[in-house]
């Protein structure tokens, strides 16, 4: 069902009730360029509903909704590859499968647990404690490159008990790998997209032609 909200009569939006400047100044360009009735309000319904999420999205942060964030992170990756013309799909087959392991987790474990992967040790007391091992995702080096792994980046999911416990990514590069807690991943993942957009940018570069 498609609930679509008609204008009221009488009023006029000014800006900062529809979103602020760059809402209306895109389309007042539009509708200055000549575009069609229909296609002004698709572009209307369109940045409405961009700003609707961006309000939403910035209020789940300042409240420190937990439950809401990963959805909210989710959102975003869909608006960014959608923006960029990446295929959802991917992200998609990623998702589904951790879903399914949340209604299947074991007590004592973690939802990303990989099965039969986590292995239960003793201290010397022997008292037991478990190290948690979870998805493993690796760069392969291109063809014709060479490295002492073959791997450019490994990245796996671990929480170690005889530790602090506490759910940490390991990255490594075939060298000394690092554990990294959430605000350390979110660094690397800045640095990674800022990464994937330079080679986006010469994938791009590589059809254009030489000047004449």
């Amino acid at each position: 069902m498609t609930i679509k909200a008609e204008p009221q009569p009488g009023t006029k939006a000014n800006i900062g009730q529809t979103g602020g400047e760059m809402y209306d100044t895109v389309l007042s360009a539009l509708a200055l360029a000549g575009i069609d009735g229909a296609t002004l309000q698709h572009a209307h319904q369109t940045l409405a509903t961009g700003y609707v999420y961006g309000v939403w999205a910035q209020a789940v942060n300042d409240l420190g909704l937990e439950e809401l964030m990963p959805v909210a992170a989710i959102n975003a990756e869909v608006i960014k590859r959608v923006t960029s013309r990446r295929p959802i799909k991917p992200l998609i087959d990623m998702i589904e499968p951790e879903h399914a392991a949340q209604s299947k987790t074991e007590p004592g474990h973690f939802p990303w647990c990989r099965s039969g992967a986590c292995t239960t040790r003793h201290f010397d007391d022997g008292t037991p404690y478990t190290e948690h091992t979870g998805r493993r995702i690796t760069m392969p080096i291109p063809k014709g490159m060479s490295c002492r792994t073959n791997q450019l980046l490994t990245a796996e999911l671990s929480a170690l008990e005889e530790f602090s416990g506490t759910p940490m990514v390991s990255f490594t590069s075939g060298g000394n790998g690092v554990c990294l807690e959430a605000a350390e991943l979110d660094t690397v993942i800045g640095d990674l997209d800022t990464f994937l957009d330079g080679l986006r940018a010469m994938r791009r570069q590589l059809e254009q032609e030489q000047a004449q």
